[in-house]
């Protein structure tokens, strides 16, 4: 049974045998794909909780068949003749230009820390020098400062009296729904009561 030629008569003969619904002396050997009789095994042991606590799966095996199968692409021994010279010159450049290139990184980070250290302390000192400047104004031109809430109550007080006005919409809601209720229940019993004087 490949997959090409499984039917579902087929899918269900082979789920009915892994349930024990059908004895294994009706069944023939050959009609049976015995990957397939596998996997429906495995998922029946997993659906009951039956399942072994390892799996033990054989990958290796797997990928070094198919590496058996892969065709080669490159010679591999003159060019690995020929790369040797060329890895040990560019190994070489790699470990000057590292050591060089932490060189110029600390020198950076230091010129940088410098120039803060003395922009700080310019601007930390008064003098007559900084005076012709006008000071930083943090007013606005006309009228005062103004709050960046116009509430002045906390946000819980507004949290709460929100929670409480939602709680009386939906109190009003039911009492609303009660008056219809009782109103519809009223109109149903005095038809009924005119019903039954009619009836008799």
């Amino acid at each position: 049974m490949t997959k090409a030629k499984c039917s579902e008569q087929d899918k269900a003969f082979v789920s009915a045998l892994v349930d024990n619904e059908v004895s294994l002396d009706d069944v023939q050997t050959d009609d049976i794909d015995s990957q397939t009789l596998a996997r429906y095994s495995l998922i029946g042991d997993a659906m009951r909780s039956e399942t072994a606590p390892s799996i033990q799966l054989d990958i290796a095996a797997s990928v070094a068949k198919q590496l058996e199968n892969e065709p080669v692409h490159a010679e591999f021994g003159q060019q690995q003749a020929q790369q040797q010279p060329a890895a040990s010159q560019q190994s070489a450049q790699v470990i000057s230009g590292g050591w060089w290139r932490g060189i110029a990184q600390t020198a950076i980070a230091a010129s940088v820390a410098v120039v803060a250290v003395v922009g700080v302390q310019q601007y930390g000192t008064s003098g007559s020098e900084q005076s012709d400047l006008p000071p930083l104004q943090s007013q606005p031109f006309l009228g005062s400062a103004s709050p960046v809430s116009y509430s002045s109550e906390p946000a819980l007080d507004n949290a709460e009296r929100g929670l409480r006005d939602l709680q009386k919409q939906r109190i009003g809601a039911l009492v609303m729904e009660h008056q219809r209720q009782t109103r519809e229940a009223a109109r149903i019993a005095a038809n009924d009561e005119s019903q039954s004087k009619k009836d008799q």
